[in-house]
């Protein structure tokens, strides 16, 4: 048996299967992660700062605040006291008893405003205006908590009034940079899942990072905070090449080997409170380029998505339009068929006239049917596909540039796709984009049929692929949705066969008008767990894949 490569793109509905994780569970765990970075933040700093570099707890708040909602208000506040009682045991007990309510309740009512309906933030961070309004309400509530928390203690005596000015600055900063860093990164990696595959792309980009920090903290004789500048270029290539995804996983690779290089040289002239500003500079570069990336690419995706949709607009036109195009195409041969059909009709019926003429007459009648016959062709391959260039190309690559294109639809309904195909899988003998339009309407379809599914279950697509008999290859797409309605016939409904409530079936009609023309076969079955479609195409044969 051959090998079968198998790969997985899981998009199942994560957040709706945490949300239904009891909340005590959740909440309880939330809280010894809160008290354990915030004795992690206390660890990596040094005497000489006087402030943690950075908040990684409050980060995690935002995070799981927005996810779990105001059901998990007391929770944060329950965590801010224990992170005072186990890490800060020396405040006094006004600030032990007030800076829950203060810190907890300010950013609950924040995170609370962000989530009402009217602002329709989507907490995946699927666009640029998502993040925008993140960092938005991340710097307002930032800094009325630093401003309540600093007066705090300067009440308390912990700080004196002319100290408060620069620690709310410091407050706010080191807040703000866990939740620029860390928020994104889990909200991100709650929706996606696990973290991307190693490639070789991913590992330069690390080694950039480091080559940034060494040179930006490799000259002794110079304030680093002068070379910080360098620290930008990765995160810009990163962000510019993966998008929101992969700036959140580059900011987090960045802060923590900043701070590991600030143990390492030491005490700054520049202080904290520079790097703290720098840093927050560069976490906003990046989420803001990382997010114009992945608007682009979706828009691309959807204007790809569609632009068959389109074509077939601009090329049928109005009815009319196209009743007149036809008519005119043929009403010429029509006409000479109909001439040459009377003198060789003539010279039949009387015996009168030139035999050679007759002969000549016929000959030419044959060409004009030939004109006409060709002129119908272009004109459906025109309306229906277009001109198509048959190669030789990879079932795998097909399949993959059909997800990439879905990918955003995936996410937006939390279908998951897992693909199973042999290395010793034949290529196919089809036109790239055709085929790869019929992948994309069929698994579209899928992820539309599943869209209704009940939260708690799965919504999957299975792709899988292998060599058939007669030098073909056979594509398999299987989806967990309620499958075709009892009765459904593509063939005899002709285009307008549809399980969609208000589609027209011009999808799975136009598939299979493409899957039979490139000699195909396109065939369609309920199998007890979904619908399932099986593509039937003519292949190249293929040596096995070492």
């Amino acid at each position: 048996m051959s090998q079968v490569i198998v790969t997985e793109r899981t998009h199942a509905n994560r957040m709706a299967r945490m949300q239904a994780i009891p909340i005590w569970l959740i909440g309880s765990a939330y809280v010894v992660a809160y008290v354990a970075l915030g004795w992690l933040s206390i660890v990596s700093s040094t005497p000489s700062f006087g402030i943690v570099p950075w908040s990684p707890e409050t980060g995690l708040t935002f995070a799981v605040f927005l996810i779990f909602r105001r059901q998990f208000w007391l929770y944060l506040v329950l965590a801010v006291a224990a992170s005072n009682l186990i890490l800060h045991s020396n405040l006094p007990l006004s600030v032990q008893l007030l800076s829950p309510v203060i810190v907890g309740g300010g950013y609950a009512a924040a995170l609370n405003w962000i989530q009402q309906s009217r602002w329709q933030f989507d907490i995946k961070l699927a666009s640029l205006r998502d993040i925008l309004a993140l960092e938005a309400i991340a710097i307002v509530s930032a800094a009325l908590v630093a401003s309540a928390s600093v007066m705090l203690l300067s009440i308390s005596g912990v700080l004196t009034p002319a100290e408060i000015p620069y620690n709310i600055f410091r407050y706010a900063i080191g807040d703000l940079i866990g939740i620029s860093i860390i928020t994104p990164f889990l909200l991100i990696l709650a929706n996606t899942g696990g973290a991307p595959r190693p490639t070789l792309e991913a590992g330069m980009q690390g080694l950039a990072i480091l080559a940034a920090l060494g040179l930006a903290f490799g000259f002794s004789s110079l304030p680093h905070f002068r070379l910080f500048n360098v620290m930008f270029f990765p995160i810009i290539w990163i962000a510019l090449r993966h998008g929101l995804k992969g700036a959140t996983y580059g900011l987090l690779a960045t802060e923590v080997g900043l701070i590991i290089a600030l143990l390492i040289s030491g005490p700054q002239l520049a202080g904290v409170t520079t790097y703290q500003s720098l840093m927050l500079i560069l976490a906003f570069t990046g989420l803001a380029i990382g997010g114009l990336v992945t608007d682009r690419r979706r828009f691309e995706q959807e204007l790809r998505l569609n632009q068959e949709s389109v074509s077939q607009i601009f090329r049928l036109g109005s009815a009319s339009e196209v009743t007149t195009a036809i008519a005119h195409e043929i009403n010429q041969p029509l006409t000479a068929i109909s001439s040459y059909a009377r003198l060789v009709q003539e010279y039949l019926t009387k015996g009168e006239g030139n035999r050679a003429i007759a002969i000549e007459a016929a000959s030419k009648m044959a060409s004009q049917v030939d004109r006409t016959a060709a002129v119908v062709r272009n004109l459906r391959d025109f309306i229906r596909l277009g001109r198509r260039q048959i190669g030789e190309q990879n079932p795998h690559l097909l399949i993959r540039e059909a997800l990439d294109l879905l990918e955003p639809n995936l996410q937006r309904t939390g279908a998951s796709v897992k693909v199973a195909i042999p290395r010793d899988i034949r290529n196919a003998a089809v036109d790239r984009l055709q085929i790869e339009q019929v992948l994309m309407n069929i698994m579209s379809n899928a992820v539309d049929a599943m869209s209704d599914n009940d939260p708690s279950k799965e919504r999957l697509i299975n792709v899988s692929a292998s060599n058939i008999d007669g030098n073909r290859i056979e594509i398999r797409i299987q989806d967990s949705g309620p499958g075709f309605p009892t009765g459904f016939d593509l063939r005899k409904g002709g285009i307008r066969s549809s399980s969609k409530k208000d589609g027209l079936g011009v999808g799975l009609s136009l598939s299979r008008t493409i899957v039979e023309g490139h000699g195909g076969e396109l065939l369609l079955e309920n199998d007890g767990k979904g619908a399932l479609v099986r593509i039937r195409l003519n292949s190249f044969p293929r040596e096995m894949v070492q």
